[in-house]
C-alpha cells in the first residue's frame, strides 16, 4: 500500500532543501544551446512561463532575448536569488513567484509558451502529480501556444547497458515489495519504481536530491488524450528535426505539446 500524498510531500520537502543548497550554481548558469535554439523560433515579446525556474537561469536568459517571463519555483531561497539576479541585470520584463507546478494559480490561457526545462518535471514525485502538472500547463497556455517539456530518459545508453539494467532490476524489486505490501496490508516506505535519490553534484555541500527516470513512452502517458505532441532529441532540435538514429537512447528528450484547444 502506498500513501501517494505523504510520498509526494516527503519528496517535495527533500527537493526544497536540495535546490536551496544549489542556488549558488544556478545563480550564474546560462542558457544552453538547445534552449537558445528553441527560443529563437518564438515570437519576441510573448508571455513565457518558466516552471521550476530555480535561481532564474532560463528565465533571465529568455528575458534578455526579449520575452516577457514569469518564473515559478517551490523553493523560496531560489525565488529570492532569481529576483536578485534580475535586479542586478536591470531586467523589468521578468518576475518570479513561489508556487507548485501541480497547482498553478494563473488564469486559463495566460501564457503564449510554457517551458519546463532541465528535468524539472522529473523532480515531481508520483505519476499522478506529474500528470496533474501537465494538465495545469495545458490549462494556462493560450489556444495557439506551445508547451516545452524536457525529461530524463531511462533508456540512456551513454554509459553502456549496465546502468539501465541495474535500474530495471532495482525497479523489479520495488514492484515485488509493493505487491507483497498490498497483499498483507502494510504501507510501502521505499522509493517508487523509476525514482532515484542522488548525491548533490552541482554544489559540493548540497544534500541529496530526487529525480524520476522515465522512458519516453512514460512521459507521453502524462499527456491527456487528444493533445497533439512531438518528441525530439537535443541533436534533432539543434539540427531542425534531422533524423537521429539514437533518439530514444539520448540522455534527455524534449516533448513539445500543441494544445489547439
Amino acid at each position: 500500500m502506498i500513501d501517494n500524498k505523504r510520498y509526494y510531500d516527503r519528496i517535495n520537502k527533500l527537493n526544497k532543501v536540495h535546490y536551496a543548497a544549489e542556488v549558488p550554481y544556478y545563480s550564474v548558469a546560462e542558457l544552453r544551446p538547445v534552449e537558445i535554439k528553441l527560443l529563437s523560433g518564438l515570437k519576441k515579446g510573448s508571455k513565457v512561463l518558466d516552471l521550476a525556474c530555480g535561481s532564474g537561469r532560463f528565465s533571465i536568459g529568455a528575458a534578455k532575448l526579449g520575452f516577457n517571463v514569469t518564473g515559478l519555483d517551490v523553493t523560496p531561497e531560489a525565488v529570492k536569488a532569481a529576483r536578485a539576479r534580475a535586479k542586478k541585470n536591470k531586467l523589468n520584463n521578468v518576475e518570479f513567484v513561489e508556487g507548485d507546478m501541480t497547482d498553478l494559480k494563473f488564469k486559463d490561457g495566460t501564457f503564449d509558451y510554457i517551458f519546463c526545462p532541465r528535468f524539472s518535471i522529473n523532480a515531481v514525485a508520483t505519476h499522478e502529480q506529474r500528470s496533474k502538472a501537465v494538465r495545469q500547463m495545458l490549462r494556462v497556455i493560450k489556444k495557439e501556444g506551445k508547451v516545452f517539456i524536457e525529461s530524463f530518459n531511462k533508456w540512456y545508453l551513454g554509459k553502456g547497458l549496465v546502468g539501465p539494467i541495474k535500474l530495471y532490476i532495482t525497479d523489479l524489486g520495488r514492484y515485488l515489495k509493493i505487491v507483497v505490501g498490498n497483499i498483507v496490508g502494510t504501507e510501502y516506505e521505499g522509493l517508487l519504481p523509476g525514482d532515484v535519490v542522488y548525491p548533490g553534484n552541482k554544489v559540493k555541500s548540497a544534500p541529496d536530491g530526487f529525480t524520476h527516470l522515465p522512458t519516453i513512452f512514460e512521459v507521453q502517458s502524462w499527456i491527456p488524450k487528444g493533445i497533439e505532441f512531438q518528441s525530439f532529441s537535443i541533436p534533432q532540435i539543434i539540427d531542425s528535426g534531422k533524423f537521429d538514429l539514437m533518439k530514444y537512447f539520448r540522455y534527455s528528450i524534449w516533448v513539445i505539446l500543441n494544445p489547439k484547444k
